[in-house]
């Protein structure tokens, strides 16, 4: 009977999308309570109406591909996983900025998965405290430099940074520096160790303006091990031969950001 199902099931592509459009609306579902309720009662309100969008996914269909990261890095993402809807993945997401607009992550606590985000602005992990109760988060600055560094946060957050480089251009376009803070940077590898991260997990994302080669210099890949890096970095060849001595390969480059697989 279970064979005579999956193959009516999987035989059309229709059918096979519908059943998996069915599957992730119970997944996301079943999930929500445990995922977004806390202490606050307005929690009970948003679980709700998350519940409420997960059943639409039957009315707007397969058609509609949701994506929250800025050009859809949360779906290639999910496509070089291959990870099936029961299951609950790890994630560490360096300057994770906001919990869910241009959230290369989200779209996977939404399922049912948790991990660590880290960003130098402190507001936004506040906000990350809020909307993603499961998830562990830290304010902090990472890098593998020892010496303090100036973090200038900008009117648009998401273009905060260490890097004054990138100022003219960004001041150009009518940003404000809202505040520059001198703040004492950590390894990735020190937070990781300190909140206790799995050693082998499913994603390492990084998006930190500039600054991303320096974090993943901070982290040893010898020891933490993530099945898919995506950072914004141009794979050139110093990029590839230095993930190549970890058993990573170069999947794909979009836009800004580079995708790396462990072998």
């Amino acid at each position: 009977m279970r064979k005579w199902l999956e193959t009516q099931l999987y035989k059309k592509a229709f059918s096979r999308a519908l059943f998996g459009l069915f599957g992730l609306m119970i997944k996301e579902i079943r999930v929500a309570p445990r995922q977004f309720m806390s202490w606050n009662p307005l929690s009970i309100l948003r679980t709700f109406w998350l519940i409420i969008l997960s059943t639409s996914k039957l009315v707007t269909g397969r058609s509609l591909r949701v994506s929250y990261s800025f050009t859809g890095e949360d779906r290639l993402i999910e496509s070089l996983l291959k990870k099936s809807i029961t299951y609950n993945g790890f994630y560490v997401d360096v300057g994770c900025n906001h919990p869910v607009f241009l959230s290369n992550t989200y779209l996977f606590y939404r399922r049912g998965w948790r991990g660590i985000g880290i960003d130098a602005n402190a507001d936004l992990i506040k906000k990350f405290r809020w909307y993603r109760p499961r998830d562990k988060v830290v304010a902090s600055l990472v890098s593998n430099r020892a010496e303090p560094l100036e973090f200038m946060k900008l009117t648009n957050n998401v273009l905060s940074t260490v890097h004054s480089t990138y100022m003219n251009d960004f001041l150009e376009q009518g940003q404000k520096i809202l505040k520059k803070e001198v703040m004492q940077p950590r390894t990735l590898s020190s937070i990781l160790d300190e909140l206790h991260c799995p050693h082998e997990f499913d994603l390492l994302s990084i998006d930190v303006e500039g600054h991303d080669w320096n974090v993943l210099q901070s982290i040893d890949l010898a020891k933490y091990k993530p099945e898919l890096i995506v950072a914004e970095l141009n794979p050139g060849p110093d990029l590839v031969d230095y993930l190549g001595k970890y058993g990573y390969s170069l999947k794909g480059a979009v836009l800004k950001n580079s995708y790396f697989m462990k072998s």
